[in-house]
């Protein structure tokens, strides 16, 4: 019988030494992955920035509310966000301008900082008509551009430079009433001083608009003045 417990002690010593050695490796990895994740996170929260997601290789002409003739290239060494609106749209126009709006409240005191709204259906906003919405809804700022012009040059220039989801005419009346004739991308984008787009915000999305519009204003900041890092907004 000695040499049967004999072996069934080895058998038990080399089940009980597997399990060590498996959670000795377990426990190990989890050091090395735990290291990793801080060392990475460390480097995040010291380098991180907005990334340059696209850029506006090309210009855009436009004219102004106020009928000046503009281009975005006149923004070069500025920091703008932009939105993609109309004066007859029902409801989400309405809330991007409150945003913006929010934006230049916050923002506006900075030379650097712009708010651009580009019209989705220039042939109907002529200045007059956009610069008498501005005043009605109370969002008149001369450091906040709307902009009208060419219906096929805005349009492609949304879609191909400013990587805007493109626009669809919306046909059925009771669509019309409530969300107007257009469904176009609602998200608002931050372009730096070299006409980089530095993010996208979904700041209308009914799951996570705050979360969108505190990005946006951290995201906003750290163009405005790259010293900011991530840390000083924990």
């Amino acid at each position: 019988m000695e040499p049967e417990a004999n072996e069934m002690r080895n058998k038990l010593i080399a089940w009980w030494g597997s399990i060590i050695g498996v959670c000795l490796i377990i426990a190990f990895g989890s050091i090395f992955v735990t290291r990793a994740y801080l060392a990475r996170r460390g480097y995040e929260m010291e380098n991180w920035r907005p990334p340059h997601i696209a850029r506006l290789e090309t210009d855009l002409d436009a004219i102004n509310r106020t009928g000046e003739k503009v281009s975005l290239g006149q923004l070069r060494d500025k920091v703008f966000v932009a939105g993609y609106q109309y004066t007859d749209c029902p409801a989400g126009c309405l809330g991007l301008a409150a945003i913006m709006k929010m934006l230049e409240e916050e923002f506006g005191n900075d030379p650097q900082f712009r708010l651009v709204s580009i019209s989705v259906n220039p042939a109907g906003d002529t200045p007059a008509k956009m610069d008498a919405w501005v005043k009605e809804k109370g969002v008149d700022s001369p450091d906040w551009w709307f902009l009208t012009g060419d219906p096929e040059a805005f349009s492609k220039y949304m879609i191909s430079k400013f990587k805007f989801y493109a626009t669809e005419e919306i046909t059925d009346p009771a669509l019309i009433a409530t969300q107007g004739p257009y469904a176009h991308d609602q998200r608002l984008a931050i372009v730096d001083g070299d006409a980089n787009i530095r993010g996208y915000y979904d700041v209308l999305n009914p799951q996570r608009a705050d979360a969108e519009f505190q990005r946006l204003r951290r995201d906003l900041k750290m163009v405005l003045d790259p010293k900011l890092k991530l840390a000083d907004f924990q």
